[in-house]
């Protein structure tokens, strides 16, 4: 959670991919379990518990996916969408544990249930999209964005894998992610059902996670159209090959398994039922989740968009048939089209970037353009971690300083300060040996 993120991009960039996937889908989790197993022994927690962790599940769901959108490294990207996500799943049990101060069994199962579900679900689709990374870094060996480009015709099971893991974290139907969000958005409209200021106020939870998913869907448009669509951008993307069928089949596992719990929530829900029943002592959740939530009218809409999306696919299949054949993109008229004609990573996410620039405050390093015949000019951003590159280094750095300038002072090398030093502690003890016999 925001602000104690920082070490979390640094870890995931410099550990093997499928070490990234065991760190995200499953070690993250362990605070979350504390947090929910703590708050589990109290009857009645106080109204500051829920909104303070209700507070910072938004604060990390929304500066966690507007970091990601201005990363240029594949797998800093994606930690940072591990920020965003474990906000998510704070938000959820903040609105559980609302729901238990102010005694609203909807609001507590909902969150709850939306809660744990996500955390399931976040193992699942993250450990699919560092898998795909992965495959993406050993067919090209960068994890930089902008070196990848046109992966898909190299790559096809690997980007159809990605494009699955993409689509279920922005929580979009018909795969998993949206299910538990679906959840927890069901339980946070419950908090109109109290009087309470602090409920009203969690109901700016719903439109902050409307948000969250909206700039997911933004990040990974980027990323896949970047990585998968347009030109090869290096040689190596260009002679991108398909990974081992051993690294394959764990991707297509994952992503069946999103695939399942889009279609077939209702099969956890007893299972979320009762884990809400023992944490928060009510009698009948699985009733509550039931009526609230029809599973069995969630399954039938998601096979329909399934099969919409399948017929769809074969009817553009058929199309590209009779399409002519392919040719470069037409740029105004410019006979000589290269691979840096493209966005990078940084034009696309420019817009978003600039309008969250109070949070982010990105560097700009080199020249513009300008005049209409402009000299040859270069020009790179950056987003460095606001929190670690602009708050704690440089605190420690200072630090650092002042203890480097008392240690030149004390440490002088002079004998005559030495003594004064001993002397000195001599008094202080005596002083204190007096004081406590008195």
């Amino acid at each position: 959670l925001t602000p104690l993120h920082i070490w979390l991009p640094g870890a995931h960039a410099a550990a093997p991919s499928h070490v990234s996937a065991f760190l995200s889908g499953v070690m993250i989790k362990s605070g979350i379990y504390g947090l929910v197993r703590v708050s589990g022994f109290f009857a009645a927690p106080p109204a500051w518990w829920g909104m303070t962790v209700l507070v910072l599940g938004v604060v990390s769901g929304v500066l966690g996916v507007v970091f990601a959108i201005a990363q240029h490294d594949l797998k800093r990207l994606l930690a940072y969408h591990s920020v965003e996500n474990i906000g998510i799943i704070a938000i959820g049990l903040g609105a559980a544990l609302l729901g238990r101060t102010h005694e609203l069994p909807l609001l507590t199962a909902l969150g709850l249930a939306g809660a744990l579900l996500h955390v399931i679900n976040h193992g699942l689709f993250k450990s699919l999209l560092f898998l795909g990374a992965g495959a993406m870094i050993h067919a090209t060996g960068t994890r930089e964005i902008d070196r990848y480009g046109g992966l898909l015709r190299g790559l096809p099971v690997t980007g159809i894998a990605f494009l699955g893991g993409a689509v279920a974290i922005c929580g979009l139907p018909p795969l998993n992610g949206f299910v538990s969000e679906w959840l927890i958005y069901l339980g946070l409209f419950q908090s109109l059902a109290g009087g309470a200021p602090g409920l009203k106020l969690s109901l700016f939870a719903i439109p902050a996670l409307a948000l969250i998913g909206g700039l997911a869907l933004a990040c990974f448009v980027k990323v896949f159209g970047i990585a998968f669509l347009g030109a090869p951008r290096t040689p190596a993307a260009a002679q991108a090959h398909e990974a081992p069928t051993s690294m394959l089949w764990p991707m297509g596992l994952l992503l069946g398994c999103c695939l399942t719990i889009g279609l077939w929530p209702g099969a956890l829900f007893p299972l979320l039922a009762a884990a809400a029943s023992l944490w928060s002592g009510m009698a009948a959740p699985t009733t509550l989740l039931a009526e609230q939530a029809p599973a069995a009218a969630l399954s039938w809409s998601a096979l329909g968009l399934l099969l919409l999306l399948a017929a769809a696919a074969f009817v553009l299949r058929l199309g590209r048939r009779k399409a002519p054949s392919r040719a470069p993109t037409w740029g105004c008229g410019y006979p000589l089209p290269t691979a840096r004609m493209q966005y990078t990573a940084s034009s696309f996410g420019a817009t978003l970037v600039d309008l969250f620039r109070w949070g982010l405050r990105p560097d700009r390093h080199g020249g513009k353009a300008e005049g209409l015949l402009p000299a040859a000019a270069e020009f790179a951003r950056h987003t460095p971690d606001t929190i670690l590159d602009r708050g704690v280094i440089p605190v420690c750095r200072g630090a650092i300083r002042v203890f480097n300038w008392l240690r030149a002072v004390i440490q002088n090398g002079s004998t005559s300060f030495y003594l004064l030093y001993v002397a000195l502690t001599l008094v202080a003890l005596l002083a204190l040996a007096t004081l406590s016999r008195g």
